[in-house]
């Protein structure tokens, strides 16, 4: 059996509870981030045989797992402890499964609830994710496709527990620099691309290569979007947003990102929501806002059939469409996992032919004109 260190489509190794612990202190300076330990894990489920082995399986693969066989056994457990993901039974020997999601989520609101139930109950299963649950899973069920439920629901409350403990993160950061009044603009500037470099190292986690390629399109990005006049607070906005485009991938499954090779349909699917999970990250935190729109925009296509939204033309704001080129560019002519880099003559075919298409005309035209391309842009390798 493959151990939770061992499964690469499960890497906790940087969340150990030593580092959770030794990370948490009641009044921690506010240099550093908070990354989730463990989640909690409750099974709700009636067949003591089917109990017992979800609870020992769980627990060999390194997690804290908490029994109950009833429905007032379930309640107790939630009155004691906040569980991050519920797997529960919908048919319970003193009541309806659907009641304990419902304390549950009226308890902690942001448990995930995977129900438990049988192919006939099918109806009642989709009656439960309308009523707030997060999943489903028919028995019998492998271990196999209890993982992938488990994995789903993690990524998600990792996502949720990374964003809470951000927003701490800056409050104390707020707390430490409103306590000096002769902080200097330059100080909080610092701050801010100190938060910065914290996202985009978090949101490399699963692939660290991207750091260059996040550095190079901030850099190119900025530079490009100089010769359209830009300045100050909004040369700022680019450079962050183009540092933090793919921030949203903290929430998309390792065993899709580290995929080697295409993906499938459905694995693309779940790829794009990348973009509005960042821009849900960063849209409240003030000094990023602007910042937020770089990265909900980074895939739209000027002929409106990007995603998430099918903006089209000019519909789409400026520095996300100054981002798609350098984007689009700097992935071509440098070695990704499935293919290898491109040559810089072939890139820029393949640019001018998708102008006006994926690419604004304007933007493309302007992109040209830099003399020596290869040279002139940060580094390509």
């Amino acid at each position: 059996m493959v151990s939770w260190r061992e499964d690469k489509t499960m890497d906790y190794s940087c969340f150990d509870e030593e580092y959770y612990s030794e990370n948490t202190d009641k009044n921690p300076e506010p240099h550093a981030i908070d990354f989730p330990g463990k989640p909690d894990i409750l099974v709700v489920e009636d067949e003591i045989r089917i109990l017992k082995m979800v609870s020992m399986f769980l627990s060999q693969q390194g997690f804290r797992c908490d029994e109950a066989a009833s429905l007032g056994e379930a309640y107790k457990a939630f009155s004691i402890k906040r569980y991050a993901v519920i797997f529960l039974d919908i048919n319970l020997p003193d009541g309806s499964g659907l009641k304990a999601l419902r304390k549950a989520l009226e308890i902690s609101p942001n448990t995930l609830v995977i129900i438990m139930t049988g192919t006939q109950d099918l109806s009642t299963a989709v009656f439960a994710l309308r009523e707030g649950a997060y999943d489903y899973i028919t028995k019998p069920f492998s271990f196999s496709l209890l993982m992938d439920r488990l994995n789903s629901a993690v990524g998600k409350w990792r996502t949720m527990v990374f964003h809470n403990h951000y927003l701490s993160y800056l409050e104390r950061l707020v707390e430490k620099k409103t306590e000096s009044l002769t902080t200097s603009q330059n100080d909080i500037e610092q701050s801010h691309d100190n938060i910065v470099l914290a996202l985009g190292t978090a949101g490399e986690m699963y692939n660290p290569e991207t750091e260059n390629h996040r550095v190079r399109v901030s850099v190119n990005s900025a530079f490009l979007c100089r010769r359209f006049g830009a300045e100050g607070v909004k040369l700022r906005d680019l450079k962050w947003g183009a540092y933090l485009h793919d921030i949203g991938a903290i929430g998309i499954p390792a065993r899709i990102l580290s995929k080697p090779g295409p993906v499938t349909a459905n694995e693309y699917s779940v790829i794009k929501k990348h973009s509005l999970l960042g821009y849900s990250l960063l849209k409240n935190i003030d000094f990023l806002s602007g910042a937020s729109e770089v990265v909900l925009n980074h895939h739209e296509k000027y002929d409106g059939t990007g995603y998430p939204c099918g903006l089209e033309g000019k519909k789409i704001p400026l520095f996300a469409r100054i981002f798609s080129v350098i984007d689009a560019f700097d992935a071509m002519v440098n070695d990704c996992l499935y293919r290898k880099a491109i040559p810089v003559k072939k890139v820029i075919r393949k640019i001018k032919r998708n102008s006006g298409t994926h690419f604004d005309p304007e933007i493309v035209k302007e992109f040209l004109q830099i003399p020596d391309l290869e040279k002139t842009l940060s580094p390509v390798s």
